[in-house]
């Protein structure tokens, strides 16, 4: 009873710090850092911190993916990579010192032929065995069929895994019909997948928490509904609705320090799959407040540090305890 996380589209994060963002302007940077990402690898990264071991599963591009891997190496992450045509995206995350602001610049990468699509997921699927809990994290690369996420999630249950979805909005909709166990988008992602609605900025600012909380329930029921299992809605600073038709809820984000929210989401979901599977590997049934208040302590710790996933294992122990979240202690101890 294995975690695995296949990250479908990775990326080399470059995150750049400046003073300040002012656009239409020349300006030097005050550092860069240049890492391996994607919804999976950070998610990776967030459960090695917290003593969980997880498998990497990922399609990488020939052209710089030897590269891709040491930084994965450097990190200790088990990685195992599929090669495929083209290269590795860039993601340009710009820090601002003068004020914390945070700005992300996705790029749409490589489009990968249909074919190595099929290849890869039967990859992925020849090393998922029978009760593992599978996560399928991030975007897909560009020029994929809206159902390609949805074979991933039925071949992962063919094999008698358990899949949590994370994706973005053109293959969540899809996907949802392939019933994965767990679905976690932020509610930008949630909506867009509802309404068809434009996915080229989501912007947090503009989250009132008070309509965000009402919203994200309701976003959170309509999607159990559609995949009669969990949905689960990020919805920023304010907290994250939970629904499986039985039980329902929300809980608040602590309040933290922020020094970068990107990758908050991502240890939202590897605290929450934590808790999950130690509650399977303890032959009990889960405790989904449980599971989703470890998941809030971890995405609340992440956000106290620069790097994506970057969870301090006692630090989210420590705010999971603040919360009341019962028996956090034991999930990846050894």
């Amino acid at each position: 009873m294995a975690i695995v996380v296949v990250n479908p589209n990775p990326v080399f994060d470059r995150t750049i710090a400046v003073e300040r963002l002012i656009p239409g302007t020349v300006m030097r940077t005050l550092e860069v850092e240049v890492t391996a990402g994607g919804k999976g690898v950070n998610v990776a990264r967030a459960l090695r911190a917290l003593q969980v071991p997880v498998t990497l599963i990922a399609p990488v591009g020939r052209d710089d993916g030897q590269r891709y891997q040491r930084l994965l190496s450097e990190e200790g992450a088990d990685v195992e990579a599929f090669e495929v045509s083209g290269f590795v995206r860039i993601a340009s995350i710009y820090r601002e010192s003068a004020s914390h602001r945070v700005t992300v610049v996705n790029d749409a990468g490589h489009r990968l032929p249909e074919a190595e699509w099929d290849a890869f997921v039967e990859f992925a699927t020849d090393r998922v065995q029978s009760d593992d809990l599978v996560l399928v994290m991030g975007s897909l690369p560009a020029g994929l069929p809206d159902d390609a996420a949805a074979r991933l999630v039925r071949a992962c249950h063919a094999r008698g895994a358990r899949v949590i979805l994370d994706t973005a909005p053109t293959w969540l909709a899809s996907a949802m019909s392939a019933h994965p166990d767990l679905v976690a988008p932020n509610i930008h992602e949630a909506h867009a997948a509802w309404t068809s609605a434009d996915t080229s900025v989501f912007d947090d600012s503009t989250l009132d928490d008070a309509s965000t909380r009402a919203e994200a329930m309701e976003l959170a029921d309509r999607c159990a509904e559609k995949t009669t299992h969990m949905a689960c809605v990020t919805a920023g600073s304010a907290g994250v609705a939970f629904s499986n038709g039985d039980e329902r809820g929300w809980i608040d984000a602590p309040s933290v320090d922020v020094v970068s929210a990107v990758g908050a989401g991502d240890s939202f979901v590897a605290g929450l799959a934590a808790r999950w599977h130690h509650d399977l590997e303890s032959g009990r049934d889960v405790d989904w407040v449980a599971a989703v208040g470890f998941g809030v302590a971890c995405a609340s710790a992440s956000c106290e540090v620069v790097r994506a996933g970057g969870v301090e294992r006692s630090r989210a122990l420590h705010i999971a305890a603040e919360m009341g979240v019962a028996e956090v202690e034991a999930v990846g101890a050894r």
